[in-house]
């Protein structure tokens, strides 16, 4: 290779790198590329149900029949207790008073959690907390901001999470974050060391953690004493879909390409970041000057290949076919590099394979019509 051609291929070679790294910035990662990492679950081994989290169904229940759930619930001595509801407002006396007793009662006995919300009118990771609900029934409890990040807000879908905002000095933790810093105190150093937003490993639906009917636990006579030390999320989600309040898409729906039903309430993913973080089971994210150095050993094997053919058919058949190849192959390393628990930037890869190859076509003589 003379100087001539080693500089070609280096103008090249920034061509496809650069390539790769704006066309992710102009498409980046709320499109196709996540869709690939959506399939990795598909890849992953099934895990056994997190036993230290427990998600209550109140979806059925008014304020009177909270109450009476909630000092039940607390009475079996929960390491903590998160409501994933809101209360903006006043219904009756006889019942505000009873919903307010037994919040003050039970915060007596456990770690008391209520769901706010988030000032979004400031960046969402500078963002405030706010209280969503009236001032009687947050006055015994603490709170934490259960907004979910919705890649795509008219899907609703969820792939990650916000797990702690910095509002000048003060840090808010959410609702998973916090539940999962009261279960395991020495978390807090891990949570410092973590960016603000981080994909969710998700362990599964309902029947990756222990279920209780939130009516079934009032009626019903036997004991719940083992529910002691436990993390408990009250909040809607009823099995039978009776309603479709506060339920999202989650990368483990079932409909890959057409999501047509959502499948997975909001309590539930809370709960999957509290296990996420109690089993110290997140996705590392791989940072992306490795898939540059990725995008360039694959078109340094696009080049060696397309310099060995001569003809301009069978060379433009042949990087088309290794083109594929390389984009199967990176497909296959996300899929092998999230079930060792790595996020990998794919997209960055995906964009270089894409544009190498094309300009390795492109530099074939007598390029065929339908390869041009």
């Amino acid at each position: 290779m003379n100087l001539y051609d080693l500089l070609g291929w280096l103008f090249r070679l920034v061509v496809v790198l650069s390539g790769g790294l704006l066309m992710e910035h102009i498409f980046p990662a709320r499109g196709w590329g996540w869709r690939i990492h959506d399939l990795m679950y598909s890849r992953l081994s099934s895990v056994p149900p997190d036993t230290q989290i427990v998600i209550v169904d109140i979806a059925q229940l008014g304020r009177a029949e909270l109450a009476q759930l909630l000092l039940k619930l607390s009475a079996a001595k929960p390491k903590v207790i998160a409501i994933d509801a809101i209360f903006p407002h006043l219904k009756s006396p006889h019942e505000d008073t009873l919903w307010m007793q037994a919040l003050c009662a039970a915060s007596e006995r456990t770690s008391i959690y209520l769901a706010c919300s988030l000032d979004l009118s400031h960046p969402i990771e500078k963002a405030p907390v706010v209280s969503v609900s009236q001032g009687i029934f947050t006055r015994c409890v603490s709170q934490a901001f259960a907004n979910l990040l919705q890649g795509d807000t008219t899907a609703r879908l969820v792939r990650e999470c916000l797990l702690y905002t910095i509002a000048g000095k003060d840090t808010a933790f959410s609702l998973g974050a916090s539940v999962a810093l009261a279960l395991v105190p020495s978390l807090r150093e891990t949570l410092r060391t973590l960016p603000a937003r981080l994909p969710i490993r998700y362990r599964g639906n309902l029947s990756h953690f222990y279920f209780l009917s939130g009516e079934e636990v009032i009626t019903d006579s036997l004991s719940i004493g083992w529910l002691q030390n436990k993390a408990i999320f009250m909040g809607v989600a009823d099995p039978m879909r009776r309603t479709m309040e506060d339920i999202f898409f989650s990368p483990l729906n079932k409909s890959f390409l057409n999501r047509s039903l959502p499948d997975m309430y909001g309590v539930v993913i809370h709960a999957n970041i509290t296990a996420m973080l109690t089993n110290l089971d997140f996705l590392k994210e791989i940072p992306t000057f490795q898939a540059i150095l990725a995008c360039f050993l694959a078109y340094l094997l696009l080049s060696i290949v397309s310099s060995q053919i001569h003809g301009g058919f069978w060379r433009a058949l042949i990087i088309r076919t290794l083109q594929v190849a390389l984009l199967w192959g990176a497909v296959e390393l996300t899929f092998w590099l999230g079930g060792r628990g790595y996020w990998f930037p794919v997209e960055v890869l995906l964009w270089g394979i894409l544009i190498g190859g094309e300009i390795e076509v492109w530099r074939c003589p007598r390029r065929p019509r339908f390869m041009a």
